[in-house]
């Protein structure tokens, strides 16, 4: 068994979604001493439409905490209350509006790319969803002058919920005006919930085959890596410790030393437990992992 170097256990950075209960610095402040090396946050309260505007002064401790712990590699989740393919006019208006609000408070806190949940049709279909989706985005780049990237999520297709296919993100990107400005954001448990058997090296390696067949693979940014509370195809979207679930620990096991997974930044999105300790013992366990070769 070979250990793989220094140079390379940097590529596999791990980190977690931190609380920004106190403002963004103290999500910096904590990811540190959890042990993270990259790290998720809201932008708001993710469960509001819109927010108060950021504080410079709240802008400057973000800033600030970063440089102090060297924590850069920091990225943004959108709210849950967003679907851009909404039937309810006053609810597409609201998600639109809000989506722009993140992506306004994302350029100020410079994050390179928001993930956000695609949108669910509510009854009207699949393929009308889509298109008002790439409308939806479509309203929104225009208004937008910043540089913030959207990185839509796989889901695990819940009710209405789109994005569980590999092709409703690619049919996203490919027909947006925008798609240069469109991302994806993999998550292990939204994956195996949508169908796509990750319990194991080969079942790892036939998504990345199907995913390249749709997608170039450098249009992966971020993986959420989750363990599942319910079986492969459930499409139920509740997330387990690492290997605590019906995954099992051999996928995230084989995408710690697996080369396409090193460029892209693994954060936990798994239960806490009390003061975080389950994301500071998951870490760990992450990180030994890829001292493996």
């Amino acid at each position: 068994m070979t250990t793989i170097s220094d140079k390379q256990k940097a590529k596999f950075q791990v980190g977690a979604h931190c609380s920004i209960a106190g403002g963004h610095d103290k999500a910096i402040y904590l990811g540190q001493n959890l042990g993270c090396e990259v790290i998720q946050v809201f932008t708001k309260n993710n469960m509001q439409w819109f927010a108060k505007p950021l504080l410079q002064k709240s802008i400057d401790d973000y800033k600030k905490a970063k440089n102090e712990t060297g924590l850069k590699n920091v990225f943004a989740h959108a709210g849950y209350l967003i679907n851009l393919a909404t039937t309810k006019p006053e609810n597409l208006e609201k998600s639109r509006q809000s989506l722009l609000d993140e992506l306004n408070r994302s350029s100020q806190l410079e994050f390179p790319f928001i993930v956000l949940h695609p949108g669910a049709h509510l009854g009207k279909g699949e393929e009308a969803g889509l298109n008002l989706i790439i409308e939806s985005l479509d309203i929104v780049f225009k208004k937008y002058e910043g540089e913030t990237k959207i990185a839509l999520e796989i889901t695990a297709g819940s009710g209405t919920v789109m994005g569980n296919k590999i092709e409703h993100l690619a049919y996203l990107i490919k027909n947006s005006p925008h798609g240069d400005r469109l991302v994806v954001c993999l998550d292990t448990c939204h994956l195996f919930a949508a169908g796509y058997d990750v319990r194991t090296k080969i079942g790892i390696n036939n998504f990345i085959k199907e995913f390249e067949k749709n997608l170039a693979w450098e249009k992966i940014v971020c993986l959420h890596m989750n363990d599942s509370k319910n079986d492969l195809g459930s499409r139920k979207d509740r997330h387990e410790l690492l290997g605590k679930g019906k995954i099992g620990i051999e996928c995230f096991e084989t995408i710690m030393t697996h080369k396409k997974f090193a460029e892209i930044p693994i954060c936990l999105e798994t239960p806490k437990g009390d003061d975080n300790i389950n994301d500071r013992n998951t870490l760990i366990q992450l990180k030994k992992m890829r001292k493996l070769g």
